[in-house]
């Protein structure tokens, strides 16, 4: 069974969120909304190099990061600075992950997901704001630039608030923290201590120099919703939290046994695997790294099998649970 623990702490996982999380935008002076909206409207316009660390609530991962706009494309590369050569790109069609030939965990590579597709907001803030309150923080200095402060604030306990800073004069995001629904406290921090606005000669990632010692390329492509109605599957989430919707999905030899669901700001994977139909006894594992909960427990489908439902998201515990436990096999 895949160490789960280990794929959330190690630098690739660090890499893999912030492909996922990081983003762009110009801007003029805005409210708070506008700044968000702004944010999400201009991902796809801006091309920039920087570096960032991520702080996953124990451990800090530094990245080197790098945005390029070609063809109105977006194309992203980041790697960390230390560990194992490993590179990330990603496009719009998909995720490249390349390990060098000395890594021990490459065999990991499948367990990645391809949620790199997703947007770290959705496109009507009108509907962020259905579950979000969005407000202004004290501006800030970061990486030498002036940044405007946004706060989101869930109104129910059943997702994580957001801090960001934005650059008063690119409107790139400069710094992300995840606070706690419950008391506030900074759950995990996302912040570039250096960036550079590329002008349009910006070369595409083909072009970027890559390690030498990098022999193995993983693809990850999601499944959107509508590629996946074809594919069978027996189980459903009855509960998931209001606002979020499924954003991706994952199946092997025509069975569907992956989704994730995003509000656009906060989401979280269900994974369902079969487990050895003489396999006896109860299950209930749970591990927390950071602000992210996995949640393990067995269940018995509508055939009598043994399964394997894994619950992995930014969320509280017990919503983690709730829908876990919510995990409906058709009959």
């Amino acid at each position: 069974m895949t160490n789960s623990k280990f794929l959330l702490t190690h630098p690739i996982y660090y890499c893999f969120f912030v492909v996922v999380c990081v983003i762009g935008v110009r801007g003029e002076e805005r409210t708070a909304t506008e700044w968000v909206e702004a944010m999400h409207n201009a991902q796809s316009e801006l091309s920039f190099e920087g570096t960032l660390y991520f702080w996953n609530g124990s451990d800090i991962t530094t990245i080197e990061y790098c945005q390029y706009v070609i063809d109105g494309k977006v194309q992203v590369n980041a790697k960390p600075r230390k560990g194992p050569q490993r590179e990330i790109n990603r496009t719009d069609e998909g995720l490249t992950i390349s390990f060098s030939a000395d890594d021990e965990y490459r065999d990991l590579s499948i367990e990645l997901s391809g949620n790199s597709l997703s947007r770290l907001f959705p496109p009507d803030v009108a509907t962020l704001s259905e579950s979000y309150d969005i407000s202004e923080l004290p501006d800030e200095r970061i990486a030498d630039r002036d940044a405007v402060g946004v706060s989101i604030t869930p109104k129910h306990a059943d997702r994580h608030g957001f801090k960001i800073w934005i650059d008063k004069s690119t409107s790139l995001l400069l710094r992300m923290e995840m606070c706690d629904c419950d008391d506030a406290q900074k759950l995990s921090v996302l912040e570039f201590t250096e960036l550079v606005v590329l002008d349009d000669s910006a070369p595409s990632l083909s072009a970027v120099a890559r390690s030498k010692e990098s022999d193995l390329s993983v693809s990850i492509v999601n499944e959107d919703e509508s590629e996946a109605s074809g594919i069978q599957a027996d189980w459903e989430a009855s509960y998931i939290p209001e606002g979020f919707k499924l954003s991706g999905t994952k199946s092997k030899d025509g069975v569907l046994f992956h989704r994730t669901y995003s509000d656009g700001l906060n989401s979280v994977t269900v994974q369902i695997r079969p487990l050895p139909k003489n396999f006896s006894g109860d299950i209930q594992l749970e591990s927390m790294v950071g602000p992210t909960i996995v949640a393990s427990r067995k269940a018995i489908d509508s055939r009598g099998r043994p399964q394997f439902i894994t619950v992995v998201g930014d969320l509280p515990r017990r919503t983690i649970w709730k829908i876990s436990e919510g995990i409906k096999f058709e009959r």
